[in-house]
């Protein structure tokens, strides 16, 4: 049965599927449901909803909510060629672990759409009315969950498949918002030598599970590296891929009067950046001259690099009442210079309404501050602890009898969607599984196979168990 979960896996990465560009998913669930004759519903943005009546002995049984979202952050290495609008993974696997080559994975989401379709695939299973959520663009603002329409669900007990840590079942989630702000400075003809610093290979990971390891964010270290420097202008700077991904390389063009010195400096910097970072092993730096017609002034420049040494980065309060789990964090994900400006994408997190409230009116202000203008997107709400949940003691109960194990329930410093299903449908009682998967976001992310299949067989037991 599980062989059947690793081929829906395998051909949903054989599709491009980021965020934004889900398209060809949602065409492949439709067609499977039709192929199947099971009732579904998509709807204007491509979410997808997937009914199955209960199997025999289950049709009465009050229907469950399986759900996932089918997009994916969309990360690779520098000089891996592929295009992620048209071209579907490489993969690689061994007996334990499937990883794609030079790229991220989308295990995050992409093993929950895998279990779903092989459980409305089967015949064999026992369950009761199942209605299977299959969500877009949650990577990017979770803009799917928050307009799908809900009054076609009867289900009042929900298990929600984006969890990435085997043994875990998640209970509470922080909120959260994009900020986006942008300095649109102009740029005038520039006639001083120039320098290209590019940083790549850092390890980055997911902006809200592991926004506490202490893992560089590569954009915010080039413009340290920037704020050693005296009397350079910046030509142009661009890093990171997702707002909600702690950025793994930065590139930026300076101009200088003295561009040996310069070039001195910032490999001085990086020397003691090292020393700082041990673990980052795969980090490279380099520096050297390159042209550049245009350049903003060096005024512009000092107010960009005074702004950005006033923005807060990474965590910025840690829980009073769960013990390692951080409450409120900020992340800055992409940068990218146009003809506009300077861009800059943030994913601010929080678990306490007043505190994520309080960190984007201090970011905004900062920007205003300094002459760029902020905008706020893609707001979540947090979703709040279920104390009298049947379905928690559910799948406690099976873990325990399938693992010889206590299930570690707890919160995440992270968006799930389950936030805004809660606020839709109040008393909804909704848990988040998953099996292990490292390294999200990353081009380093890979699945557990024997994890994947321990987590599907907790699955089945469960919804056999929900009579």
């Amino acid at each position: 049965m599980f062989d059947k979960v690793l081929d829906f896996f395998r051909l949903i990465c054989s599709l491009p599927h980021g965020s934004g560009n889900t398209g060809l998913i949602s065409d492949l669930l439709c067609d499977f449901a039709a192929s199947r004759n099971l009732r579904y519903i998509k709807d204007g943005l491509g979410n997808v909803i997937i009914f199955k009546n209960g199997s025999d002995g289950y049709e009465t049984s009050p229907a469950v909510i399986l759900q996932g979202h089918i997009d994916m952050v969309c990360v690779k290495e520098e000089g891996i060629d592929i295009d992620f609008k048209k071209d579907g993974l490489t993969l690689s696997e061994d007996e334990n672990f499937i990883w794609a080559n030079g790229t991220s994975l989308g295990g995050d989401d992409g093993i929950a759409v895998a279990y779903m379709l092989a459980i409305l695939d089967s015949d064999s299973l026992s369950h009761p009315p199942l209605e299977c959520v299959f969500t877009v663009d949650e990577e990017t603002g979770m803009y799917g969950a928050e307009e799908l329409e809900l009054s076609v669900l009867s289900g009042k007990m929900l298990i929600n498949l984006d969890s990435e840590d085997e043994g875990t079942m998640l209970v509470s989630c922080a909120g959260g918002v994009r900020l986006d702000a942008l300095f649109g400075f102009d740029k005038a003809e520039s006639t001083k030598p120039a320098l290209k610093i590019s940083l790549s290979g850092l390890t980055g990971g997911h902006s809200g599970t592991e926004i506490d390891k202490n893992r560089p964010n590569a954009i915010f270290t080039v413009v340290r590296a920037l704020e050693a420097l005296g009397g350079i202008r910046l030509c142009e700077i661009n890093g990171g891929s997702a707002d909600n991904a702690i950025p793994t390389d930065c590139q930026t063009i300076i101009s200088t009067d003295s561009p040996e010195e310069t070039k001195e400096k910032v490999l001085q910097f990086f020397d003691s950046f090292k020393e700082q970072y041990p673990d980052e092993q795969s980090m490279t730096v380099t520096v050297e001259e390159t042209a550049a017609e245009t350049s903003f002034s060096e005024k512009d420049t000092k107010t960009f690099l005074t702004c950005l040494e006033a923005i807060p980065d990474g965590v910025v309060s840690m829980s009073e009442d769960i013990k390692g789990l951080v409450q409120t964090s900020l992340n800055l994900g992409i940068i990218k210079t146009d003809e506009s400006g300077v861009r800059l994408g943030h994913a601010l997190r929080s678990s306490v309404k007043t505190e994520k409230e309080a960190l984007q009116e201090k970011v905004a202000s900062v920007y205003q501050k300094h002459g760029a203008k902020a905008s706020l997107h893609g707001d979540y709400p947090e979703w709040e602890f279920k104390k009298d949940s049947r379905l928690q003691k559910v799948i406690a109960d099976v873990y325990r009898q399938q693992s010889g194990k206590e299930i570690n329930i707890t919160a995440i410093h992270a968006g799930l969607e389950c936030g805004l299903f809660c606020q839709k449908r109040p008393g909804l009682d909704c848990v988040s599984l998953g099996p292990d998967i490292f390294d999200i976001h990353t081009t380093l992310e890979k699945l557990s196979k024997k994890s994947a299949e321990r987590v599907f067989a907790l699955l089945l037991k469960v919804l056999e168990e929900l009579n």
